[in-house]
């Protein structure tokens, strides 16, 4: 439904454009540069908010209207226009490594000065073409980013969040499953709901045109949540895979009792998450699920199983390795504490 909005948004801000430059009268040659700065605009969108949208709107129309008076022109000089394009697609193809933004803009900068190199004519008619680029592309930034506004940080929060549920609805179903074929069952299904939501957030990504790995770095921005929604994922998987540590074994019964305890109670973690990713509002408070991992880690090493005969030993190191997966877990949910909304403004812009 999201894309379905986010094309019909994009073609309804073109028609108006075009709806608009024939109610005044235009021609058929304004009608179609007005056209071409429409759509330019509304398919070249790219950045992680709505200010970084607005922006990369308008330095693809400036610089459209400076370069096609120029490509119009050139377009009558053989020998030249081959310099020209060349030194203009090098600089198109060079600019992605400042981002994915400045690749978006540079392939539609190029695109319409290659419609202007071959329909060559006048300078002065390249300046009245920018004029037409200038007023589809006005209508269009208006329509999209005034009227009809969508801002992409907030549909990526709410994404993250439905992510954030599902991976704690499996995570859920992992710390209270007791291996019977129901609730493999019942795991694998929610599985598959958690993969399917992280392959939503990435589509998402992807159709408003922002970067996936540019704030990685940091603990903002809709590339940071992601790589944070998919760590956890994985961290719940390495759980459902150690869980039942020793599960034969009486000697590690009662740790086992403890660690479903604590991994229980560890869950409620996922649900403030989600919704202080959403709303701003919630604590995390981890002091309790820590203090009792650090418990069971005494506990086990007190046990001294790895001491004795090598079964024990071989329990020992599955029970470690539980126990480490869920100290993993807690530390992502601090990282995604750090992610999240706080005092009611959100980080993830």
């Amino acid at each position: 439904m999201f894309i379905t909005k986010y094309a019909l948004k994009s073609v309804a801000a073109c028609s108006v454009a075009l709806l608009l430059a024939w109610m005044f009268g235009a021609g058929g040659k304004f009608i179609q540069w007005c056209a071409y700065g429409s759509v330019v605009v509304a398919l070249f969108r790219a950045g992680s908010t709505l200010a970084r949208r607005k922006m990369v709107a308008a330095v693809i129309t400036a610089t459209l209207m400076c370069l096609v008076p120029v490509s119009t022109w050139m377009g009558n000089y053989q020998g030249w226009l081959e310099v020209y394009l060349f030194v203009l697609a090098f600089m198109v193809f060079f600019v992605p490594v400042l981002g994915m933004s400045a690749a978006t803009a540079g392939m539609g900068i190029l695109i319409v000065n290659m419609l202007a190199l071959t329909s060559p004519d006048s300078f002065a008619a390249g300046l009245f073409r920018s004029g037409a680029l200038l007023f589809g592309a006005s209508v269009s930034y208006l329509f999209l980013f005034h009227v009809m506004p969508m801002k992409p940080d907030k549909i990526l929060t709410r994404a993250g969040a439905v992510a954030l549920t599902d991976i704690g609805d499996y995570f859920r179903a992992v710390a209270s499953s007791s291996g019977s074929k129901a609730d493999l069952d019942e795991i694998s299904q929610i599985h598959e709901r958690s993969v399917e939501s992280l392959r939503r957030y990435r589509r998402f990504m992807e159709a408003m045109n922002v970067d996936p790995v540019k704030e990685l770095g940091s603990y903002e921005g809709p590339s940071a949540l992601y790589a944070l929604l998919v760590r956890m994922f994985e961290a719940v998987v390495g759980l459902a895979n150690s869980r039942r540590f020793a599960d034969h074994s009486p000697v590690f019964s009662a740790m086992r009792f403890k660690f479903s305890d604590i991994a229980g109670r560890s869950a409620v973690a996922f649900d403030v998450l989600a919704a202080k990713l959403s709303t701003g509002k919630g604590e995390l408070d981890l002091k309790a699920i820590e203090d009792g991992i650090a418990g069971l880690e005494g506990e086990l090493l007190q046990l001294g199983a790895y001491r004795r005969d090598a079964g024990l030993r071989d329990e020992f190191l599955e029970a470690w390795g539980a126990i480490y997966g869920l100290k993993n877990l807690v530390l992502e949910f601090s990282e995604m504490n750090k992610v999240c909304c706080t005092g009611g403004s959100c980080s993830v812009r």
